[in-house]
């Protein structure tokens, strides 16, 4: 049974202490103050002798999730067969009929594979199952008003100029609008006072986004003439963009009074322009070289960035069976 089933009894958080991590170079062992929720700013040297377990690999350990990578594959499969029949159709017609439903069930996949990954690391299984159920659904709404948004703003503007919108420099408002809508129900939950914990507010946005991905997803496979089978896993991206702004932001306003702190808000600028150079770069039909390759390097960008934050969430228990790099470091000590 999964951890993050409905069935599944939350873990409790480790209680406040100090607890072995790597140092901020990563060579050494130091002790870590943790509130019972996050890591705390401060360190001391650890007791002579302590060490931190090797991390085991586990080859092609994603094959014990083999029934979630054949709800990824096959409907992939079976919607890159049917767009093969006529990739210049403008819209959907026929067997292509199909290519929708197939393309949210891969993408869905893909989308929850992510949030199992990211999981398995950070705890979103310390989150009592109920309370877990709540935030997707509210993620899940956040989508859909933030889809909504972003279309009016994408659409909206163009036409509100004289410009069209399908016009390659218009591509821009794609970071601003997406990287926005995603985040406006998070945010106005914040200032309600819900899901203000670190790890919740986390969860909340990697639904938003996921489900996000999987709705862009589906917009595409009813245009076959701009769907390319490579989209089902590369929506990732949007995860991957919004869920580093909130690995930051919720971390950052953890115990203050505001979520627009200045780390928040960098971050959400970082989100934005990277969203918005892959979407002029991927509709620049002169665009060469490295550049074809750029959503696939937006994507691992992100996931670095997003990882460098998201480690701080891992609990004490859940350090040593992690990869070194997901390992949460010491801050950097300052001296004086």
């Amino acid at each position: 049974m999964s951890a993050l089933s409905p069935q599944a009894p939350a873990r409790p958080l480790p209680a406040p202490g100090h607890y072995p991590v790597p140092d901020h170079h990563g060579r050494e062992v130091v002790e870590r103050g943790w509130d019972g929720e996050v890591w705390l700013p401060e360190s001391r040297p650890a007791p002579e002798g302590t060490a931190l377990p090797g991390y085991k690999r586990h080859f092609l350990g994603f094959l014990h999730h083999w029934k979630l990578l054949l709800a990824v594959l096959v409907p992939a499969a079976i919607a890159s067969a049917l767009w093969t029949g006529d990739t210049k159709a403008e819209w959907v017609s026929g067997a292509q009929i199909l290519m929708p439903a197939l393309a949210l069930l891969s993408t869905a996949a893909v989308m929850v594979a992510l949030v199992l990954f990211i999981g398995r690391r950070v705890g979103f299984d310390r989150i009592e199952a109920e309370r877990r159920r709540l935030i997707v659904r509210w993620g899940v709404l956040s989508a859909v008003v933030g889809f909504a948004f972003a279309f009016a703003i994408e659409l909206g503007i163009p036409e509100l100029l004289g410009g069209d919108p399908k016009d390659r420099g218009w591509s821009a408002l794609a970071g601003p609008a997406e990287e926005t809508g995603k985040l406006l129900i998070p945010v106005a939950l914040w200032f309600r006072g819900y899901f203000r914990l670190p790890r919740e507010g986390y969860l909340l946005v990697l639904a938003s986004a996921g489900t996000f991905g999987a709705m862009e997803s589906v917009e595409y496979a009813l245009n076959p003439e701009h769907w390319q089978p490579a989209r089902l896993a590369l929506e990732l991206m949007h995860p991957l963009l919004t869920g580093f702004v909130a690995a930051v932001a919720w971390q950052a306003a953890y115990k203050r009074d505001s979520i627009f702190t200045g780390a928040a808000i960098g971050a959400w600028i970082v989100a934005m322009i990277a969203h918005s150079t892959n979407d002029v770069v991927v509709l620049d039909k002169d665009a060469g070289g490295l550049l074809d390759f750029i959503t696939i390097v937006v994507v691992v960008l992100m996931y670095v960035l997003q990882k460098h934050s998201a480690r701080q969430l891992v609990p004490p228990d859940n350090v040593g069976a992690v990869s070194p790099h997901w390992r949460p470091r010491a801050p950097r000590e300052h001296p004086g």
